[in-house]
């Protein structure tokens, strides 16, 4: 298992190359079909192509060439189905992905007023891009002059799409010569967390007020995590002094009560115990029939221990030469402090909501947050963990633990608008 995260960590990019044109093919096609196409982002991954093409990850040429092939591809086999199963198909089967009848209405106005204008604009909008080709195939436009048309459109939306990434690709190494490659990353995921829920909001109207604040602690987590990640790998870096005065610090001064304490809260909160703290609640989840709430924390807790298993193994980053306790494994990200976080962010977030009085919602917020801490302080203390572990930790588990919460309710949602319109 070593060896196989080892060998993805080092033939990362060789990955890429030999993949990525695959994957981009299939994307762009799929992006052109009705019903599919609606949770496809092939325009961001096309951005992201151009932007490797500039880093040369990826070969421009190929990538443009692939993206023209794929975005014709799909959208002739969009237009062949609207030819053969007519709007009957999109209505019926429409509304389950929210494409609402005043966008099909809109379209065939358009259509039967200027097909070449709408095939060409359809291309370059996110909502219209997996619908037009459908609609002007059932609106029985003679195939050769949607080829035509299609063809203009492709090529002008690949070329456009392809130049944006492209060119913020140019300023990628100015940028990072200033954060960081990790934080640059962590801007760029960033962006795209924002937009997708932006996204999903203005067209679902899915995610409450209050899921603003989980938003803002998903981009926290991420930028305290990618932050960490950078200085674990990098020499010479202020977090890296900081590491090193904190752990010699705690050194010089260790008391043999304090000892104790931290030994008994990293024992406490250790990831074995949150585990069954974990289980236990499944079962009860289970029990009372709330598989979302079984969702959220088997993916949640499982995909962190997940994630910090394989970034353990990649970055492998040495523990501390003297410790208090003996602790096997490498140091980043801390287990303790990924799964803590995890465990009590769910906490806060199950109960909430349910409790009525203020008070005692910011009384389980500040314990919540006190334990966080803690733990985390507990393994610095014990000299298992560097600084910038604890924090990466906290980060990641952060991170993992909201964007499972959003996803999963954006997923949830969707299932119950399916359940009632198929009732």
């Amino acid at each position: 298992m070593f060896n196989f995260i080892n060998y993805i960590g080092q033939n990362l990019q060789l990955i890429v190359e030999n993949g990525g044109y695959f994957l981009l093919f299939i994307v762009t096609i799929l992006e052109g079909i009705p019903i599919i196409g609606q949770f496809v982002p092939g325009h961001t991954v096309v951005i992201i192509a151009g932007f490797l093409s500039k880093l040369e990850v990826l070969n421009i040429s190929i990538v443009t060439l692939v993206v023209i092939l794929g975005a014709i591809t799909g959208d002739f086999i969009g237009f062949s189905l609207g030819k053969k199963y007519g709007l009957h198909f999109i209505t019926k089967f429409g509304s389950y992905v929210f494409i609402k009848k005043e966008y099909i209405t809109k379209a065939q106005n358009l259509i039967s007023e200027n097909p070449v204008k709408t095939i060409i604009l359809g291309r370059f909008s996110p909502i219209t891009r997996p619908l037009s080709p459908f609609i002007v195939g059932a609106s029985g436009l003679h195939v050769k002059k949607f080829w035509f048309i299609d063809f203009i459109a492709a090529v002008a939306w690949s070329l456009i799409a392809i130049s944006i990434g492209y060119i913020f690709g140019a300023s990628y190494h100015v940028v990072a010569a200033v954060f960081g490659k990790f934080v640059f990353f962590a801007i760029i995921l960033a962006i795209l967390m924002i937009w997708g829920y932006r996204f999903i909001n203005k067209n679902f109207h899915i995610f409450a007020k209050y899921e603003l604040i989980t938003l803002g602690l998903n981009l926290l987590g991420l930028f305290i995590f990618f932050k960490t990640l950078q200085d674990a790998i990098t020499d010479k870096v202020f977090l890296l002094e900081l590491d090193l005065y904190v752990y010699k610090f705690f050194q010089a001064n260790t008391h043999e009560p304090l000892i104790s304490i931290m030994n008994a809260i990293t024992n406490i909160f250790s990831p074995s115990v949150i585990t069954l703290a974990g289980f236990i609640a499944l079962i009860y989840f289970i029990y009372k029939k709330r598989l979302y709430f079984v969702s959220i924390i088997t993916l949640a807790l499982g995909g962190g221990y997940l994630f910090t298993f394989l970034i353990k193994n990649i970055v492998m980053r040495i523990r501390p030469e003297y410790a208090l306790i003996t602790q096997s494994g490498y140091s980043f990200p801390s287990g303790h402090s990924v799964a803590v976080t995890i465990f009590f962010t769910l906490v806060v977030y199950f109960f909430i909501i349910k409790i009525q009085s203020i008070l005692l919602r910011e009384t389980l917020i500040v314990i919540s947050v006190t334990i966080v801490l803690a733990t985390a302080f507990s393994r610095i203390y014990l000299g298992v963990h560097w600084l910038s572990d604890v924090l990466g930790g906290i980060g990641l588990g952060l991170f993992w633990v909201t964007l499972t919460i959003l996803v999963l309710k954006y997923l949830n949602m969707l299932t119950h608008i399916f359940k009632n319109k198929s009732k």
